[in-house]
This record gives C-alpha cells, structure tokens and sequence, in this order.
C-alpha cells in the first residue's frame, strides 16, 4: 500500500515537472487564479475589492489559456527568433492589462458572458494549432484531448471526496476543529485548479507523436455507434413526425421547437464529429455520415422558422441571437459534409472559435445587435402612438393596449437588467423605473406573461418586541455598505446587487445569507396580498454564533417563465451575538 502511494506522488511530482517544463506559464497563471480564490474565501466580505479579486483571478484564468495557445504555437514554430516570442509574450499581457480595465471594468452579463465565449474560443484555438495544417487525424486528437480531460477531472473528483472524507473524520472522531466548511472549498480549488490542469497538460500529445485508428477508444466507439447513433435516428423520425402534425393541423406549437432541435442538431455534429475517423472501418458510420445531414435540414429550418416567428413579434435579445447563430453554424456545418468532398473537420473547430468570438466582439456582436433591435421595438411602440416630441417622450393621448404596456414594460426591464436605461433611446436622463408612471402614464405592466409583485408593510400596525437583540441597522436598496462595524466586535456588509448579507465578528465570518432567498421565502408565504401586517413581514434566522431578525419594508419583484424574481428590498436588520 505503501508503495502505491509513493508511487502515486513520484508520478504526480513527475507530470507536474513535465507541466511546468513544457507549459510553464499555465501552470504559473492557474496557481496565481487558484491563490486569489482562496484569498477571497478567507477573507471578510467587502463588494468593491470581491469584485476586483474576481476580476484579477478572471485575468489570470484568462492568461493562463491565452499562454497555452503562444506554447503550442512555439512548439508548431521552433524556428522563430526571440523577437517574435517577445513580441507575442508582451502582447499577450498587454491584451491581458486592457481586458481587465476596459472589458471587465464590471461583472454584469455582458461582461461574464462575453468572458466566457472568448475562453472558449481560446480553448478551441489551443486544440487546432498543433493540427492546422495536418490533414489527417486531428479527431483522434481532440477525442484524446476530452479522454484524457475526462479522466483528469474523475480522478480529481476521487482525490477531492478522499482528502475531504479524512478531515472530516479527523474531525469528527478527535473532536479536533480543523475548518469551518472553507477548507474543503480550498481543498478543491487546489485539486481542480492546479492539480487538475498539471495533470492534464502533462498528458497532451507531442507534435512528433502520431495517433492512429487503431487506438479509439473501445468505451467511446461502443457508445457512439449501439447507443448515441440509435437514439439520434428514433429522435429525428420524431422530429419527422411532429413536422408532419404541424403540416396537417397547421398549427404552430410555441417556444419549445428551437430548444429541442438546437441542441439535437449540436449533439448530432459533435457525433459526427467523433465517429468520422471510423468511416472506413464501418460501413454503418459512413453511410450516417452521408445521409444524415440531409435528413437534419429539414428540422433545422423547423427551427429558423420558430426563431423568426419569436423574433418578429419580441426582437433580438442575446440568448435568441445565441441559438440563431449556433443554429446557421450548425446548417452550415451540415451543407459542409453534403457539399464537399474532402472533408477537413478541423474547419468545423476552427469556424466555431471565430462565430464565439465574433458574437461578443465589436458592431455584429449579440450585444449590439440586441439593443439595436429592443431599441427599434420601443421607438416603433412610441411613434405609433405620439409620443414621442423634440423634448423627449410625453404621455400618450390615449390608453396604450395591455399588449403595447407589457412590451414597453418589457423592454425597459431587459435594458435596466442586462444593460442601462441610459442605452435606450429618448427616455429622459436618470431615468429609473420607479418614475414610469411620471414619464410613461402607466405603472410597469402586470401582463400575461410576467406577473409583478409588490409587498408593503402596514404603517402603524403593531409594535415589534426587540428587547432580545443588541443592534439595529437599517438596510436601504442601492445602498452602498462595504461595512458597518459595531463598537468594534462586529462588522456587517450587504451587497445590493447580489442581496448578499455577511456578518464578521473580529475579521471571522460567523453569518452569510442571500437575502433574495428570505425575501422570496416571505412573498411565496403571503402570495395574492399586497399591505402586509408586519408580523407577516418578520423573518428570524440564527446559528451557533449570532441570531438575526429581518424587519421587511417592501419587497418588489416578479414572477416570469415560473420564476419568482427580486428586484427591490428594502429591511431593517436587527442581531444579536450568541
């Protein structure tokens, strides 16, 4: 036993010293990434430097990848002279630098989202440069990227619940105090962020090794080709036979047609993908390969055609924008294997990283034409109804119907929650939502779709017995509180965007809570009111340390696509140290 484990350090010591040999940089950036996460796990709660920890841990994820990419080129070009490295190493963190300071300035949608499709398009550039202008093989080598990835992670997993489990039970039998639950979270930072990747990239294929059919993998080409294959066949005679209801009863189901045939038609792809090496091994595979890319047209433009019905009547946002061009890649990857002859799929990987880039970056990107798009639905709503003059917008003559209310309501949430108002053409400056009614003669719309929701305490119901609590604070929406000490014992922050609450008692954490959870936990307990007793609008939590009484104001929110949103909390926080 002994022996195993020596053995099993000496090869982990090993894969790790081939990792920094060969991808020195990567490894350097993960652990710097891995450093900061931890740093943030431990330290006391504070909205401005979190967000500026995230962003430097981002930067360095970023990097990490960024330099992969520079070391797999160097290796393809040996012969390029120190100039051209120094070149691209300080391009790389000179790119790095402007990121994060322009970008990244702030964690909102764009910026996440926008983050991680420019990640994944770096992954996918690092699996096609070895590869670029070989013409053979290169399946076999993403397949034994994501075989050897796949493992990595499992025996991560395994080391994880191993270490855990021992410090658990350490804890539990010797009654020895070693964590308070952020040493386990450490703990995996340390196996999924370091340990995970080194292992990984210790195992990537040389330029010089040579892969062969020979060597699929026998697990993935039984599950490919008696498993996946079979499904994907009954799944599209599915597809066929909802296709022909739609024929004969002419009616257009809603929603649920892109979703079901997006992701069908990417999985199809990636099958195709897999099992293309085996075309001449199997005579199943290559007449699939032939076929099947016809047969997926015909769903694909069931998809284009319940996209434009749901783009004409509500325009472009960025997850339409997404499936619409993850659909014409799809359709265009499919005309590939009909039209072309000599098929190369490290196109398909290729034209992938470009679409993911170019659908976050610059005038074409999903976020531009998306405001573009609201912006000319909200004009339109406004023209037809006058209301729009060289002072700005006025009120309407006449009562808008429910259905222009709830599209004006609409977009005005879409631009305060994904944007800023001040993007949104003619609506006055500072323009926030509590003034709708002022500028727009109406309240946001309760319409069909999105039920809003409003919860007010009773002014002078009832007294409220606080005799068993020590301190008071009073918690106001956009309210910037990085912290609010206590005759120097305790120390409150609330971060109005995430709702999140944090009490620290001499610089260790003894309380954390989403408020959003209390809030919608209250509004579900009293759906179908609005004034509320303020009995009703109380809520106690505690632990081992502290106990803690919220005292709610209001509570606003909504409830879409059979989700109970919360947008606006207002409450007093009363606490006591136990």
């Amino acid at each position: 036993m002994i022996k195993r484990v020596l053995l099993f350090c000496d090869t982990l010591i090993s894969k790790l010293v081939l990792s920094l040999r060969r991808f020195p940089e990567a490894i350097c950036f993960y652990s710097v990434a891995v450093s900061i996460l931890i740093y943030m796990n431990h330290i006391t709660y504070n909205h401005e430097t979190m967000n500026m920890l995230k962003r430097i841990a981002m930067i360095f994820a970023l990097g990490a990848v960024m330099f992969l990419c520079i070391r797999v080129l160097l290796e393809r070009k040996p012969f390029l002279g120190k100039r051209a490295k120094l070149l691209m190493y300080s391009g790389a963190i000179i790119s790095l630098m402007l990121y994060y300071y322009f970008p990244l300035i702030d964690m909102n949608m764009v910026s996440v989202s926008r983050y991680i499709a420019l990640s994944l398009s770096l992954y996918l550039i690092f699996t096609f440069i070895p590869h670029f202008y070989k013409k053979e093989n290169y399946e076999l080598y993403l397949i034994t990227l994501f075989t050897r990835f796949f493992v990595t992670y499992l025996y991560s997993i395994v080391l994880f619940v191993g270490l855990a489990a021992i410090i658990f039970t350490i804890e539990q039998l010797f009654g020895i105090k070693i964590t308070q639950g952020r040493l386990y979270l450490d703990i995996w930072l340390v196996v999924a962020g370091i340990f995970a990747p080194a292992f990984f990239l210790a195992d990537i294929p040389q330029q010089e090794d040579k892969l062969y059919v020979e060597d699929y993998s026998k697990v993935l080409k039984v599950l490919l080709l008696y498993i996946v294959l079979p499904i994907i066949v009954a799944y599209t005679a599915v597809l066929y036979a909802f296709f022909i209801k739609i024929l004969l009863t002419k009616e257009w189901p809603k929603g649920i047609v892109s979703n079901l045939v997006l992701w069908y038609s990417i999985i199809s792809t990636i099958v195709i993908f897999c099992i293309y090496p085996l075309r001449n091994k199997d005579r199943i595979v290559y007449y699939f390969i032939r076929i099947f890319p016809k047969f997926i047209i015909i769903p694909l433009v069931m998809m284009f055609i319940a996209m434009g019905i749901r783009i004409n009547a509500y325009g472009i946002t960025e997850n339409r924008y997404f499936v619409l061009v993850a659909g014409l890649w799809v359709a265009g990857c499919m005309i590939y294997y009909v039209s072309s002859k000599n098929i190369r799929n490290i196109i398909l990987t290729v034209s992938l990283a470009i679409v993911m880039a170019m659908s976050v970056i610059g005038p074409w990107s999903s976020y531009s034409i998306s405001k573009y798009s609201q912006n000319s639905r909200f004009e339109k709503i406004l023209k037809q109804n006058d209301m729009i003059t060289d002072a700005g917008i006025i009120k309407p003559s006449q009562e808008l119907s429910s259905d222009e209310k709830e599209e004006l309501t609409s977009i005005l949430y879409y631009f305060e929650r994904n944007h800023k108002l001040s993007d949104l053409k003619f609506l006055p400056e500072n323009f926030k939502m509590e003034y709708m009614a002022k500028v727009f003669g109406f309240e946001p719309f309760h319409g069909i779709g999105i039920k809003y929701f409003s919860l007010h305490a009773m002014e002078g119901d009832e007294l409220i017995d606080i005799s068993d609590y020590d301190y008071y604070l009073d918690i106001l929406p956009y309210m910037k509180m990085e912290g609010q000490s206590f005759e120097g014992n305790l120390n409150v922050s609330y971060s109005e965007r995430e709702h999140q609450l944090k009490i620290s008692s001499k610089g260790k954490l003894i309380y954390e809570k989403n408020v959003e959870d209390i809030a919608r936990t209250v509004y579900e307990e009293n759906e179908g009111k609005e004034v509320l007793k303020k009995r009703e609008m109380l809520f106690t939590d505690e632990n081992e340390n502290i106990k803690v009484l919220y005292v709610f104001n209001h509570i606003n929110g909504r409830e879409d696509d059979d989700r109970t949103i919360i947008e606006y909390i207002e409450f007093k926080l009363f606490i006591k140290e136990i």
